[in-house]
């Protein structure tokens, strides 16, 4: 989960180089050209176009986290080589979940085999992101994955529980869908309001990769 933890933090440095530009880009800003000595007012289209492509890599943040911590989550459990009887029910859901195609076309005796022996099967489960993401990472999605794992997904309460998330997935996906154009979506927020989204975002994510390495290095995933 290290890895995990360390791309989170060099992708938060990306997006602080882009926000630290941005909060510069209020007021009177103007761009100054030393070599031709030019002046020029900062384009105020400009600016709702920034503003509004700070939801999309905003959304870039979210979706790889939580992606890379959930196949962090599963491939650990996967390694441990850990029998069915030993793990969480959570886990055993997944599991079993995964496994129903196999009883397809199985006669009832074969299937009887199955469930009999069932207990000793090592348990190998997958976490395919293009059938549970698919650019629909909020805090919804986030707290059913900690409920279908069983890692935590409390938050303080200072992090807003999560909630401007949300509003990012749905912004991104209008901008993304072309339901919305960047500059009548940048207008409707203040760059102030775009700072603060970011901070709680960013801290949100942080708190809940936190849990998912608590979850691994106690090993939670094991039954009590």
């Amino acid at each position: 989960m290290n890895h995990v933890l360390k791309e989170f933090e060099r992708r938060v440095d990306e997006i602080d180089i882009y926000f630290n530009y941005l909060a510069l880009l209020k007021g009177e800003t103007q761009l100054y050209f030393p070599s031709t000595n030019e002046v020029l007012d900062l384009d105020e289209e400009l600016v709702k176009i920034l503003k509004a492509n700070a939801f999309i890599i905003l959304y870039n943040l979210m979706e790889s986290s939580i992606k890379k911590g959930m196949q962090e989550i599963y491939n650990s459990i996967t390694s441990a080589n850990l029998p069915y009887k030993k793990v969480r029910d959570e886990i055993k859901k997944i599991w079993i979940k995964e496994g129903l195609n196999n009883f397809h076309g199985q006669s009832e005796s074969e299937i009887f085999r199955i469930l009999k022996s069932i207990s000793k099967d090592i348990i190998n489960i997958n976490f395919n992101p293009k059938k549970v993401i698919s650019g629909n990472v909020n805090q919804i999605q986030i707290s059913t994955f900690a409920s279908h794992i069983g890692f935590s997904s409390y938050t303080h309460r200072s992090h807003n529980n999560g909630n401007n998330l949300n509003l990012v997935k749905d912004k991104r996906n209008d901008l993304a869908h072309g339901v919305i154009s960047f500059c009548d979506c940048g207008k409707l927020y203040t760059i102030e309001q775009m700072v603060l989204f970011k901070k709680e975002v960013v801290s949100y994510l942080k708190v809940i990769l936190n849990n998912m390495n608590k979850y691994l290095k106690q090993k939670k995933y094991l039954k009590k």
